[in-house]
């Protein structure tokens, strides 16, 4: 009967091994794998020092003291609300969006040198400088009427600074331009300063039309006579 305990016991003790061990393997397991999304890369941090590679999408095996930063390699939106000037110094209210997406083979030169939040720390900052830099070129009135080709111009500026970063910029769009009230409401006046002044001119050339008319009708009536 004692015999039958001992046994029992050590029983015991290898099926609670067993299953430590096994819930040691699965925590382990859950430690040394990673999921990279689809539209994603991987960048691999190894006690603080990120590595030279990413890892694809799909299921990966890392060491436990690695982390794995997953970045968004997606066509990605981003829109900007800004206050800019013309050349007149006529203050505008820019509403920019920008589409772009980041390099895969690149992310971890992006991830090492910026960081995870690279738009916040420096694509936010360049298209304000860029739309601003631009706005500066044009006069109020030409804004409105030049709203495609200040996108190009943008587009053209910001491209190559942040294709030094990794990024790519699918393009750029000027989605909104909101003047002043007080400018605003001198284009209106001026539009319709010059609308009266149009008017007054027609007027004057349809009264200077029917004097001619009338002499020419006078002159060939003298003549008949």
């Amino acid at each position: 009967m004692t015999k039958f305990k001992s046994n029992g016991k050590k029983i015991s003790v290898k099926l609670i091994l067993v299953i430590a061990a096994a819930v040691i393997l699965i925590i382990l397991s859950a430690m040394c794998t990673v999921q990279v999304p689809t539209g994603h890369t991987g960048v691999v941090v190894t006690f603080g020092r990120t590595e030279s590679y990413v890892l694809s999408e799909g299921l990966h095996f890392v060491l436990p003291w690695q982390n794995v930063i997953k970045m968004d390699n997606r066509a990605q939106k981003e829109s900007v609300t800004l206050s800019a000037f013309s050349s007149d110094i006529q203050q505008v209210e820019v509403n920019v969006s920008v589409n772009y997406s980041v390099d895969r083979e690149t992310s971890q030169e992006l991830y090492r040198n910026v960081g995870q939040y690279y738009y916040d720390t420096v694509m936010n900052p360049r298209i304000m400088e860029d739309v601003k830099a631009v706005f500066s070129k044009c006069t109020a009135e030409n804004l409105v009427a030049s709203r495609e080709d200040l996108s190009t111009e943008v587009e053209s500026i910001l491209s190559p600074e942040m294709k030094a970063y990794g990024i790519e910029i699918i393009s750029v769009s000027i989605e909104d331009i909101d003047f002043t009230d007080v400018f605003t409401d001198a284009v209106e006046a001026k539009q319709v300063a010059e609308q009266s002044k149009l008017q007054a001119e027609i007027e004057e050339a349809q009264k200077t039309m029917i004097a001619q008319q009338e002499a020419e009708r006078a002159q060939i009536q003298a003549n008949a006579n």
